[in-house]
């Protein structure tokens, strides 16, 4: 598993996960995978599988 934590979002806001197999693809077509909330105090932890047959995945957080 892939875990993912950090700090610095709004208390208790929302933050949506996106996935692509391309970096320099544009933001609309990645995919959404989870819609989760920051803590109280901003913080954030996501858990995601690691597939053996994808070479390579990036991530980003995009704020509602």
């Amino acid at each position: 598993n892939l875990i993912v934590s950090g700090s610095g979002g709004p208390a208790n806001g929302s933050y949506y996960v996106l996935t692509a197999t391309n970096i320099a693809m544009p933001v609309n077509n990645w995919s959404r995978i989870a819609t989760n909330p920051f803590s109280g105090t901003g913080t954030f932890i996501f858990t995601n599988v690691i597939t053996p047959s994808v070479p390579q995945k990036f991530y980003r957080l995009q704020l509602p």
